[in-house]
């Protein structure tokens, strides 16, 4: 390395030198910070997120039991010592367990009535498997419809239907969706579901009925 070489070097190293010296405790600061964030998301999901899944496993074991069992209302609201689906979701919401109890929460609410209800908790749910996800939004879709937002309801069994493409829940939210956007009025985006089972799921069984759906959405579309 020649002289000139060697200067420019040891400049470069005086350089960051002094820009350590001035900022060094800025740069601690910031250390400090990423070792404490570090410690904290270790924490999160290695003790803390477990140790919540265990205290709340007992509790889901039962309610989904009450659940199989037909007792919703147990199921629901538990049973005077374990919590139910509704105080498990809202304790522990985070978790793994947290997040199948507000998709039984939503489920028991729908079935009760509680539409909006069911609507905020089913909301909240997250499936991995694509097939669940489209089912849950479908529920969501219900929901909806209940409450007589059949546009909504139209545009949410859509959103299902395109979430996971197979011959058990696309051709089953496109018929939903058709009934509802027929509800709605919005006849040409009745035929289009209809249609989309006929094209995309002929083997279906939604097939066997959408021939007299589409000729009722079109009446009904030219009579407007």
């Amino acid at each position: 390395m020649n002289t000139e070489e060697q200067t420019t070097e040891n400049q470069g190293i005086e350089s960051f030198i002094q820009f350590f010296e001035k900022h060094k405790n800025n740069a601690i600061a910031v250390g400090v910070a990423l070792i404490v964030l570090a410690g904290g998301i270790y924490y999160y999901n290695d003790v803390y997120t477990p140790q919540q899944e265990m205290e709340a496993a007992d509790s889901f074991f039962m309610a989904e039991r009450y659940f199989g069992l037909d007792s919703l209302n147990k199921a629901l609201v538990g049973d005077g010592v374990n919590l139910g689906m509704i105080d498990i979701a809202d304790e522990f919401g985070s978790t793994k367990i947290g997040n199948q109890a507000s998709y039984y929460a939503g489920r028991i609410l729908l079935e009760q009535g509680k539409f909006e209800e069911a609507l905020g908790y089913l909301s909240d749910v997250s499936m991995d498997d694509q097939i669940m996800a489209a089912q849950v939004i479908t529920l969501q879709g219900d929901c909806y419809s209940e409450m007589e937002n059949y546009e909504k309801a139209g545009k949410t069994y859509m959103a299902a239907a395109n979430k996971r493409d197979n011959q058990l829940t696309t051709p089953y939210a496109l018929l939903k969706a058709g009934a509802a956007f027929e509800q709605a009025g919005s006849f040409d985006d009745a035929v289009d579901a209809y249609q989309e089972i006929e094209k995309s799921y002929p083997n279906s069984r939604q097939a066997e009925l959408v021939k007299a759906l589409i000729a009722r959405a079109e009446a009904k579309q030219a009579s407007q």
